[in-house]
């Protein structure tokens, strides 16, 4: 098994046992049954369409897949579900999704990489799409007074005169690569990459999903446009 795969299903086919389990109707209305709290086999029985030594092979099954748990109280078990049992395969159901794509969001620019940084980074107010993608533009449909690519922060001052951080910069290497813990539409770590190709740069963005076109918007269509109105040194 690879790393990714250890990574994407950190309980290595324990959820086929649980998928086997559950393909029984019978089990399923057990564990439903346990909902409410533990019980003992013949009240779990109760209504069943299946006799009590049947009830109790089931639980068996259910108990080696780590779905139920069982305690003795006095002269009886009390059955009860296993918290965290279903972990396997809700994890397991919860990584089928296509894997996202190396290419990520990305665009070429016939600018080198110390000039396409200079340009997102002490540029960022000539190019970025403030009427759309600001705290201004949300709030109150305004323009922002001032957008400021700091050493710690990107931020935006209102016409209030209020300042509110787009993003905490987490990390940067001139012209390489650039990491954020973004907070201007959605939340979360993204990174932004510098490398030289023929012609010119591709400046790439990783973005969680939450982010959506954000950066469709933002890099392609904006910081492109500016990139290819500008005179470059390449």
């Amino acid at each position: 098994m690879t790393d990714r795969a250890r990574q994407t299903h950190p309980f290595p086919m324990a959820y086929d046992a649980i998928l086997t389990c559950l393909a029984d109707p019978t089990r399923r209305a057990i564990l439903d049954r346990l909902r409410g709290g533990a019980l003992p086999v013949g009240k779990i029985a109760e209504d069943l369409p299946v006799t009590r030594p049947a009830v109790s092979q089931h639980l068996k099954r259910m108990k080696d897949a780590g779905l139920v748990s069982v305690r003795p109280e006095g002269t009886r078990n009390l059955y009860a579900l296993t918290d965290g049992g279903a972990r396997p395969l809700v994890e397991w159901l919860g990584a089928l999704r296509p894997a996202p794509s190396d290419a990520g969001t990305s665009v070429h620019v016939r600018l080198n990489p110390a000039e396409a940084w200079a340009m997102f980074t002490d540029g960022l107010a000539t190019w970025w799409p403030v009427s759309r993608l600001s705290v201004s533009a949300s709030e109150s449909g305004a323009l922002p007074m001032a957008v400021v690519f700091g050493d710690e922060a990107i931020r935006e001052t209102t016409f209030d005169g209020a300042e509110h951080v787009w993003a905490r910069i987490v990390e940067h290497v001139a012209a390489d690569r650039l990491i954020l813990d973004w907070c201007l539409d959605y939340d979360g770590r993204t990174e932004i990459r510098f490398a030289a190709e023929a012609g010119g740069c591709r400046v790439s963005v990783d973005a969680p999903d939450e982010a959506g076109s954000f950066w469709d918007f933002a890099l392609i269509e904006r910081f492109g446009a500016a990139a290819r109105a500008s005179l470059s040194n390449f």
